[in-house]
């Protein structure tokens, strides 16, 4: 347990030797809550975080998720069951909280084609979770939580990495808390997004929000600490990101007369050094989406692709 920024703890593990998982909890005079619950086998470091907050199991009120991926809800139903907690996220990802083959489905095979289904896979996203646990608050912008002693929680809409995700203002400490508004952008996997515009719309947000909210800090799932500068530096690489994604697709598609969906994920995942796996084929169906939606390519037969 490390306490951030009194009123504000993070519980961390590494969810490979180069990527962490920080989940956070946010503690008021009234009432406590965990910012998502990470992964299943956290549990433990969770309740220990609590006690040494001294968050008792009944002060926990809520789990407030930024969105509803597998590393991000895996503790909800050990947290509800030790403390009674609500769990609080968007709704349309609600039923990936409740039916965890459809979460299993939906986020890793949507092109089941090109995505077999092996145990290898089904352990990488469905090991991370515990149980099955209906949503009982569904969230929105706006959203927000007073946890007494002027400690409040503001949610902002910041989706693209998913179509629906929210990022969470403390107010008294000007703390802006991420789960993964920005993404990872030199991991060895593409870390996805699920909507282009929605991704850039986004940065451009989180920038004006660092300003408009004059934060001091940022707490994201997936990085370090970081000052209002440094999040404006890691912006501006995100932004570079998306655009050599889009130009490595475009490469691709002038230098064939027809191009599959298939072969865009394999060509993209080689010129850009990434692994080819699930995440990295839904990002490059995202911008392929994106394209089409600006006019740049036309689809000639389902999931065949070339240059206007």
């Amino acid at each position: 347990m490390a306490e951030l920024n009194n009123p504000i703890y993070r519980a961390q593990t590494m969810l490979t030797d180069m990527i962490p998982l920080n989940v956070y909890l946010v503690k008021g005079t009234k009432y406590a809550v965990w910012i998502d619950s990470g992964v299943k086998a956290m549990f433990p470091r969770l309740m220990q975080t609590m006690e040494q907050a001294d968050v008792k199991p009944d002060d926990l009120r809520f789990i407030l998720h930024t969105h509803s991926h597998h590393d991000h809800i895996g503790c909800n139903a050990q947290l509800q069951d030790a403390t009674g907690c609500l769990i609080a996220a968007p709704a349309p990802y609600a039923v990936w909280h409740t039916d965890f083959e459809r979460h299993y489905q939906e986020f890793a095979r949507p092109f089941p084609d090109l995505v077999p289904d092996t145990p290898e896979l089904r352990r990488e996203v469905l090991d991370f979770l515990d149980e099955p646990r209906p949503l009982d608050l569904y969230l929105d912008e706006g959203s927000q939580f007073n946890l007494g002693g002027e400690v409040s929680l503001r949610a902002y809409s910041l989706p693209g990495h998913l179509l629906a995700e929210l990022g969470w203002f403390e107010v008294f400490t000007q703390t802006l808390i991420l789960g993964d508004a920005i993404t990872g952008v030199d991991w060895p996997f593409f870390h996805s997004h699920l909507s282009v515009q929605g991704y850039r719309d986004t940065l451009k947000r989180i920038k004006h929000l660092l300003i408009e909210l004059d934060i001091k800090r940022v707490y994201m799932a997936h990085f370090p600490t970081m000052t209002s500068a440094e999040v404006q530096a890691l912006i501006t690489q995100a932004e570079r990101y998306i655009d050599d994604i889009e130009v490595t697709l475009i490469r691709i598609l002038a230098a064939h007369d027809r191009v599959t969906l298939k072969q865009l994920w394999v060509e993209t995942c080689l010129h850009m050094e990434r692994l080819q796996e699930f995440r990295s084929l839904n990002m490059v169906h995202a911008h392929v989406q994106d394209l089409l939606v600006r006019g740049l390519i036309h689809e000639v037969e389902p999931h065949i692709y070339k240059l206007r």
